[in-house]
């Protein structure tokens, strides 16, 4: 199909523009009127909008397709951040992974003991400390609740 089949006049040039912006138009029918209205000479307020209109869009897609759209910069940015952020969680479990997991320390006096066999030592004194007083407690609340009875009585 040639461009000329489809515009030979001012008035089929028209036509063609109103059926376009009605959405009635094949994509060889708007090829051929954008190559018209690109180079022919005639002119009316429809030829005229019809430029404006086809020159904007054209300097418009030109424009977009030149520049890295701020969307575009922020998905690599977004992207490097993302990919940043799995290398430190992935490190951090790589080198927590390789720390000696049964390392027992206790500072005792504001000393530190660092060997486990000490500090388990130390931990199972204070356990036995602490069976002491509660066994203790426990004896002085019952000679307690015995008296109390006594004296209900």
């Amino acid at each position: 199909m040639k461009k000329s089949q489809y515009i030979s006049s001012q008035a089929q040039l028209e036509a063609l523009i109103e059926r376009y912006f009605e959405g009635m138009t094949t994509l060889e029918q708007e090829d051929a009127m954008r190559q018209c209205l690109a180079h022919c000479p005639w002119s009316s307020q429809a030829i005229d909008d019809a430029r404006m209109v086809m020159g904007y869009f054209a300097a418009h897609a030109e424009q977009q397709r030149n520049q890295v759209t701020p969307g575009l910069r922020q998905r690599f940015i977004g992207i490097a951040a993302s990919i940043a952020v799995i290398l430190a969680v992935g490190g951090y479990f790589l080198w927590h992974q390789s720390q000696p997991s049964d390392v027992c320390i206790a500072y005792v006096n504001g000393m530190v003991v660092e060997d486990n066999d000490k500090v388990m030592a130390l931990v199972a004194n204070d356990m036995s400390k602490m069976d002491n007083a509660v066994n203790a407690m426990t004896n002085q609340l019952s000679s307690l609740g015995e008296a109390l009875e006594l004296d209900n009585e």
